[in-house]
């Protein structure tokens, strides 16, 4: 009799989630993220126009003219599922052409994310050096622990890295925000992602549920019996 698989849940971070980023009035703000993630830049102004300048230097484009691209009432801009291709300025202006905000994003292969557990002994990506006419270091810039995806029994919590470029004395870069059209394969630069064990006390006053998808019952294949199953940055439970 064949084996029957249930998949009772896939339990996702807070990766595939939109995420609203602001940025002060008249300011430029930098952030790394990861592709494949939807996302929504602020900017205040129901009739704001919105350009786009790519890391290659080409010259900007309307925003409007981007496929995956939506101007939302209020004047934010979302992005559905944007590539790495998409790594560059966002510039908003009002209709006086007078500047709102502007974003530069760098928008990391999701693809080319290095996992590992902590509680399995797996490593982190190390620090690395690269010359580029001068010493730069490549590492990773980690963003906090997300909650524990279980309480009162043993659970895994996840954290996302992205990388970053630095030059002796200057503020680091997300990395292909620094290397801009310059064409350098390194295995060093990509986004990474940790999981480790938790086991916390539950907190009544805390929404500590995870998003999550349901899969229907799948049966294995008749000739081999067996199943290959990818899940990226997930857990899959049966």
């Amino acid at each position: 009799m064949l084996t029957t698989l249930l998949l009772l849940s896939l339990s996702l971070p807070t990766l595939w989630t939109q995420v609203l980023i602001s940025c002060p009035y008249k300011s430029l703000c930098q952030q790394a993220l990861l592709s494949g993630n939807d996302v929504v830049l602020q900017c205040d102004d129901p009739k704001a126009i919105w350009y786009f300048s790519s890391i290659l230097e080409e010259d900007p484009l309307l925003v409007s003219s981007m496929p995956n691209t939506k101007r939302l009432p209020g004047g934010s801009l979302q992005l559905t599922n944007p590539q790495p291709t998409q790594t560059g300025l966002y510039h908003c202006q009002d209709s006086d052409s007078s500047l709102i905000v502007e974003y530069e994003l760098d928008f990391q292969d999701v693809t080319t994310l290095h996992v590992t557990h902590k509680d399995l002994g797996q490593k982190p990506l190390q620090n690395e050096t690269l010359r580029l006419g001068s010493s730069v270091l490549i590492f990773t810039h980690w963003e906090r622990w997300q909650d524990c995806n279980r309480c009162e029994e043993p659970g895994e919590r996840k954290r996302l890295g992205y990388c970053y470029i630095e030059e002796p004395l200057e503020k680091p870069m997300p990395c292909w925000l620094y290397l801009r059209a310059q064409k350098v394969q390194f295995s060093r630069m990509r986004p990474e992602l940790q999981v480790e064990a938790c086991l916390v006390p539950c907190d009544h006053f805390k929404e500590t549920s995870q998003p999550y998808f349901i899969f229907d019952i799948y049966r294995l294949g008749k000739l081999t019996n067996n199943m290959w199953l990818t899940c990226p940055l997930a857990s899959i439970y049966r």
